[in-house]
């Protein structure tokens, strides 16, 4: 009976911990460039030590990211960028490199190209960019024009294998220790004049959100019906007064 407390409570803990990522998908939806995360579960033996001793417990091993992209959104504004297939722009956080899809830049106070969050992005050359003059555009190569001269080219990256990426917030990515660092993309696909929207489906979420919260009540019950048996079973076993 023992070990069934400990699986319903694992149970529980892990259902919560996928409605947080469900509900933090849902909260995303709106966000430009916003990958949604996948739960996944795995069954792990815990022994005689730990928080669950003596039985497979189910929790949640983690979460992976979903690659594939969004939708556009056209907006017609020349610092608009969005990436019609593989690819992310390089940005400076921190002291730190970080990547993104998110390609609504803007020009800050010392005229320097920023992300809306007023990261710097940086070009080819990993330097920050400088811009002056009246006129601000992209080719869909990322090549950046200034008066119709060209001034850069924006350093625009692959990352093949999406899992050696974490997430830093919604919106950025950091490579994980001792991943190799992506190369400069010859023909990156950029939509000049757009902005790629979240690729969570609401539906799927809503499906999610319902599931888990069904699996939760199954495991509350359980621990329910467990806790009162060993009430019933307390009580049976008192010792009577005399």
């Amino acid at each position: 009976m023992k070990s069934g407390i400990y699986s319903a409570t694992a149970g529980m803990l892990t259902q919560l911990e996928k409605l947080n990522v469900t509900a933090n998908n849902i909260a995303n939806i709106g966000t430009t460039g916003y990958k949604a995360d996948i739960p996944f579960e795995q069954v792990i033996r815990f022994l005689n030590e730990g928080p669950y001793p003596g039985k497979d417990q189910p929790v949640l091993g983690g979460t992976e990211i979903n690659t594939s992209n969004g939708s556009l959104k056209i907006t017609k504004r020349s610092l608009d960028l969005a990436f019609e297939g593989s690819g992310f722009f390089v940005v400076q956080g921190n002291g730190e490199k970080l990547y993104t899809r998110n390609g609504s830049f803007n020009i800050n106070s010392k005229k320097e190209l920023v992300t809306a969050d007023g990261l710097n992005v940086l070009d080819k050359f990993d330097k920050k960019i400088k811009l002056f003059g009246k006129s601000h555009y992209f080719t869909p190569k990322g090549d950046l024009m200034v008066d119709g001269n060209y001034l850069t080219t924006l350093k625009v990256v692959d990352i093949k294998d999406r899992q050696s990426v974490k997430k830093v917030g919604n919106q950025f990515y950091k490579l994980n220790s001792g991943v190799k660092k992506p190369v400069q993309m010859k023909n990156p696909a950029l939509a000049v004049g757009a902005l790629e929207r979240s690729n969570v489906e609401l539906m799927t979420e809503m499906t999610n959100l319902i599931t888990t919260q069904r699996a939760f009540e199954f495991q509350k019950r359980t621990l329910d019906t467990l806790l009162g048996q060993i009430l019933r079973r307390t009580i049976s076993e008192l010792p009577r007064p005399i």
